[in-house]
């Protein structure tokens, strides 16, 4: 009884011994990961600490470029329709006369186009930028015009200069700066066209690249002609913003 007690309690106890498993290899993969383990580990972290923060500043930046568009220069656009809509009768210097004349009383203000907050806008595209800088300079020299007209009629009022003489003065300055507001205008609407596509689309940029580059619509038309020539549209009555830029 005893034996046979003895050879139960052996067998039991031999049951409940852990399964042994083989070793790894030396070399085996196993051995290899373990082995190489921290460095993946620190690497794969480094590299999505990485990914994080190009994910963040990308979109910060997204959120500037907005912030910027939205503040640019619309307001070129708009005063333009505002003003010139209600001569759309009129032809010639009268219209260049009654468009200027209501620029100098209202003054429509453009600071966004003169800010920092323009230069985030300028590396998307080249056309961009183009349109950008061309309107900031033809607006800079409209205004300085505008300054200088104001100061020559409130002289020639001072010195009692009037007639004839006055008025042609007065409508050859006149349709110099409507020019030159015509250019603003043109490259304000073609910068606005372009952010409107590259900025606050939700299609990818080169999306609208290829669409633009077979595709053009009548403003991708527009823009080439006015950067390559410098002339703007018929409608606009063939003027060249070249020649409202300073020499």
């Amino acid at each position: 009884m005893t034996a046979y007690l003895y050879q139960l309690t052996a067998t039991a106890a031999q049951m409940c011994l852990p399964v042994p498993i083989p070793a790894a290899a030396p070399h085996g993969f196993l051995n290899w990961l373990d082995h190489w383990q921290p460095l993946i580990g620190a690497t794969a972290g480094g590299l999505l600490g990485v990914a994080g923060a190009w994910i963040v500043a990308g979109s910060a930046r997204s959120r500037e470029r907005r912030v910027a568009a939205g503040t640019s220069i619309e307001a070129a656009v708009e005063a333009d329709q505002r003003i010139a809509g209600n001569h759309e009768l009129v032809k010639g210097d009268t219209r260049a006369w009654l468009v200027v004349e209501k620029l100098a009383r209202r003054r429509p203000s453009l600071f966004a186009l003169h800010t920092p907050a323009t230069g985030q806008l300028s590396d998307i595209d080249a056309r961009l930028y183009c349109h950008l800088f061309q309107c900031q300079m033809i607006h800079r020299t409209f205004d300085e015009g505008m300054a200088q007209r104001l100061a020559g009629n409130e002289t020639r009022t001072e010195l009692g200069v009037i007639g004839g003489a006055r008025f042609v003065r007065g409508v050859l300055s006149d349709a110099r700066l409507y020019r030159e507001w015509q250019g603003c205008v043109e490259h304000a609407t073609l910068a606005n066209y372009f952010l409107d596509r590259f900025v606050f689309s939700r299609w990818p940029r080169w999306c609208h690249r290829l669409r633009m580059k077979f595709f053009p619509n009548d403003h991708d038309r527009r823009s080439a002609a006015l950067i390559q020539t410098g002339t703007l549209p018929a409608a606009g009555g063939e003027a060249s913003v070249a020649s409202a830029a300073p020499a």
